[in-house]
Formats: structure tokens, C-alpha cells, sequence
């Protein structure tokens, strides 16, 4: 016989493999000490990296030990769904193909999502076996598999129950690329050089004005009020009184709040309800009103007319242009700030105003510091207890919304009669429902064609380590 100079893996591992899984040699043997590690789901939407090479590994040893020492192992094997994720990469293979969401119905989407996953998720369960991984393939989970949906779908009700789930109009982190709003840690802030421009706001008898200083002039046209502290005496005078938005006609009023910071800039700040969370809040406390002069496209709209359908930077440069044309600049400096970015697209993130479904994280995350104040909880080094509880105070509502034609629907309904009507309801696969008499829609009309999207939400792939069996 002769002898191969070299070994060829390729030409023996996958038999060896497929024997191994004929024999059922991963699966619990029912007896020994249990021992088991749940694999984090890899996104089922491509190949896997050195990341998930790394994982699988580390983790495939530990199964490898016990089982040898006659513990009753384990491994049990994943994909995530990864909707936000997935529909990225989809979206890509659609434009490639020159074609778009509003192609399609909800429906068509889904299912040529659907197909595209499983066929991505078959090669990468390929590569988990080529590694060599210990996996139980017959407890094999996925998290759109109907006992993680049911997992997913109560604990939205036990929030729901709870009041800790509603819907409202707030400022979300919204991506004009991708058409849909992210959560606030889905967001990549960087710290960048930038500009301050002063810009002065003209009284009604155009005899004073008030400067105030701005990164984003282009969002001036969405001004709705100009606010300073109660306390800054440069300013008493002007409480309650009007200015004019420069380059229109309309009329704003000056605001006290203690919001703003008298030593920042020029101690006067404008305000924007529809285009910034802190000047949101401004607005809500002083029912301001809310002018959105950047569309979901990222778009200008609502705006002088030669600024109309303008991308936002060029309208930036236009604005200043104008301003300055108008002597209405007072000056700039150069500044460091921080600036949230997509961190798919890599393009700048729009602070918009959307309705959306949002969990209440204040209650959730008193739990979560009682915790760490009672000592049940130990950091090292000692000082990062300050910094978590520090990032728990800061923490805003969760939005849960995404307007994305794959992943888990949100199980909620609203009255056709009454948009303030919503009930809960798992019948996610129904556009329509009557209960007592009463007539539902789940779907939102949204994108040019009046398709129906999902607002899906990302919940799944943490919950399915809940529900592995």
C-alpha cells in the first residue's frame, strides 16, 4: 500500500465527522452529572469569522473534558436570525439584482428572506462541523423556531402587563440608508472635530438680536423657540419675548429652562423638538411645537424653497451660505463633539421624531442598581460600580421598533377607529382580527407602495438561551 506524503484532511474529517453524528456520539447519554453549554447563535446570514472559529472552540473543549470525565454533556447548537443584520446583507443581494423593497409585498420579502437564511445557515453549520464541534445537531435552535417566539412573545406580554412596554412619539436614532431607527447602544458615537457657527436671531423690531451657537445650522428652519438659563442675566430682558427664524418670516419665542448651560457657546440655545432628544424634552415641557425639516429619506422638507429635497450636508453648506449672504453669521470656532454615526452605512444617525414601541428601562434599572448597592453584585477594579451606575441613570427607553420586512413581529394590534387602541395579540400572521366585535390591524403602511413591514424587534437570540429545549 502506499503512503500519502502528506495528510489531507479534507479527504478523511468530514467521513470521520458524519459517523460521529450517524452514532449520535454528541448527544446526552441520560446519565452522569449534567453538564451543558448553550453555543451563542451565529448570525445565519453568511460565513463565520475567527470570532465564532475561537468561540466554538473553547467551548467544544470543555465539552470534550467533561464528557471524557462521564458527565452527561451537551452542546447545543444555534443560528440567530439577526434581523437587522440579515435584511442588510438581503438588501444588498436586492439592489445587486436592481430592485428594492417596495418591490414587493411583506409577504414576498419574508419568504425570499426566509430562503436566502436557510441556505447561508446551511454553510455555516457546514463550518461549525468542519471544525470539528461536538455539537447536539438534533437540539439544533433557531431563533425564529416557534418555542423561542413563545418565549419572545411572553415575556412581551409580562412587560406589557407590567405597563412596562408602550408606544409613543419620541426621538429616535433613525437611519435614512437603511429606513429603519436603531436602539440607543446600536449607535457608534465618535468624538471628531467640528464647527460652532453664531448665528444671530433678529427681534421683531429688528432692533436687538440673539446669538446662539449650533453645530447643525441646517436644522435652524425646525427651530421652534430659542431658550436660555432663568439665571443669565444677559438675557432677562428677552424672556417672553419673539425673535425671527433668520431667512424666513416666522416668529419663535424666547424661552427660560434650566436646561441650558449659560457658559456653553453663547448661553442661548435654539431649540428643535423634531430633531434633537434634549430639545425634545424642552419642547415637551414648554408644548412647543414640533417642525420636522429632515424627512425619513434625509431629505430637507419644510423649508424655504432652496433648500427643499437638499441631502442634509449640502444643505448645511447652502444654509451658511445664505446666512452669511444675510449678515446673519456672527462668527464659528472649532470644536470636539461627539457625532452618532450608523454603524452599518457609516453615515451620520438622524435624531427624528417616529412613533414607536419602547420599553420602560427606569424601573428595570433601579433593580439592577439596588442590586449593586446591596453588594450582590462585586465589580473589579471597585470604580467601574460608579461607572455602571452612572451608565444606569443615563439610560433613555429602549426602542424596540424596526421597520424591516424579517424577524419577530411586534404582537400588537390597533384599533381601526381608534389609533390610541392597542391590545396584545400573538395572531402576528393576520393583517386583520376582530375581537368582540371590535376590528384590528397589525401592520403599519409604510414605504412608497403601502406595503405592510414588520416592526420587528430584537429580542430573540438572548431569549432563546431561555428556551433551548
Amino acid at each position: 500500500m502506499k503512503l500519502a506524503k502528506t495528510y489531507n484532511p479534507s479527504e478523511y474529517e468530514s467521513t470521520i465527522y458524519q459517523m460521529w453524528e450517524t452514532a449520535d456520539a454528541f448527544a446526552p447519554t441520560g446519565t452522569g452529572e449534567p453538564y451543558s453549554i448553550v453555543m451563542p447563535p451565529p448570525n445565519a446570514n453568511g460565513n463565520l469569522h475567527i470570532g465564532h472559529a475561537l468561540m466554538a472552540s473553547l467551548e467544544d473543549i470543555l465539552i470534550r473534558y467533561y464528557r471524557m470525565q462521564g458527565r452527561d454533556t451537551i452542546y447545543i447548537p444555534g443560528a440567530d436570525h439577526a434581523g437587522f443584520e440579515t435584511w442588510v446583507v438581503y438588501e444588498r443581494e436586492l439592489t445587486k439584482q436592481g430592485k428594492s423593497r417596495t418591490d414587493y409585498s411583506r409577504t414576498e420579502l419574508y419568504a425570499q428572506v426566509w430562503d436566502f437564511v436557510h441556505k447561508q445557515r446551511d454553510n455555516m453549520e457546514m463550518q461549525l462541523r468542519a471544525l470539528g464541534t461536538s455539537a447536539s445537531w438534533n437540539d439544533n435552535v433557531f431563533t425564529l423556531d416557534t418555542k423561542v417566539t413563545e418565549t419572545v412573545y411572553g415575556t412581551f406580554k409580562k412587560l406589557w402587563d407590567e405597563g412596562l412596554i408602550y408606544r409613543g412619539e419620541r426621538i429616535v436614532n433613525y437611519s435614512t440608508k437603511y429606513q429603519t431607527s436603531y436602539a440607543d447602544i446600536e449607535v457608534d458615537h465618535k468624538i471628531e472635530k467640528g464647527t460652532l457657527w453664531k448665528i444671530a436671531y433678529p427681534s421683531i423690531d429688528k432692533i436687538k438680536e440673539i446669538v446662539v451657537a449650533t453645530t447643525r445650522p441646517e436644522t435652524m428652519f425646525g427651530d421652534t423657540a430659542i431658550a436660555v438659563h432663568p439665571d443669565d442675566e444677559r438675557y432677562k430682558d428677552l424672556i417672553g419675548t419673539s425673535v425671527l427664524v433668520p431667512l424666513t418670516d416666522r416668529e419663535i419665542p424666547v424661552i427660560a429652562d434650566e436646561y441650558v448651560d449659560p457658559a456653553f457657546g453663547t448661553g442661548a440655545v435654539k431649540i428643535t423638538p423634531a430633531h434633537d432628544p434634549n430639545d425634545f424634552e424642552v419642547g415637551k415641557r414648554h408644548d412647543l411645537e414640533q417642525l420636522q425639516v429632515i424627512g425619513y429619506d434625509g431629505k430637507m422638507q419644510n423649508v424655504p424653497p432652496e433648500f427643499m429635497r437638499l441631502e442634509v450636508d449640502e444643505a448645511r453648506k447652502k444654509t451658511l451660505e445664505a446666512l452669511k449672504r444675510e449678515q446673519f453669521l456672527r462668527g464659528e470656532e472649532e470644536i470636539e463633539h461627539s457625532v452618532g454615526y450608523d454603524y452599518k452605512s457609516g453615515l451620520p444617525i438622524q435624531p427624528l421624531v417616529k412613533d414607536q414601541w419602547f420599553v420602560k428601562v427606569g424601573p428595570l434599572a433601579e433593580k439592577a442598581k439596588a442590586a449593586i448597592n446591596d453588594g450582590d453584585i462585586t465589580f473589579f477594579p471597585a470604580t467601574k460600580k460608579k461607572a455602571i451606575i452612572q451608565y444606569y441613570d443615563n439610560l433613555r427607553d429602549w426602542n424596540i421598533s424596526r421597520q424591516i420586512p424579517w424577524g419577530i413581529p411586534i404582537p400588537a394590534f390597533q384599533n381601526v377607529n381608534d389609533h390610541t387602541d392597542w391590545i396584545f395579540d400573538t395572531r402576528v400572521d393576520e393583517e386583520i382580527i376582530v375581537v368582540d366585535g371590535t376590528t384590528y390591524r397589525r401592520e403599519e403602511h409604510i414605504g412608497v407602495k403601502k406595503i405592510h413591514l414588520i416592526h420587528g424587534f430584537q429580542a430573540g437570540s438572548g431569549l432563546s438561551l431561555l428556551r433551548i429545549t
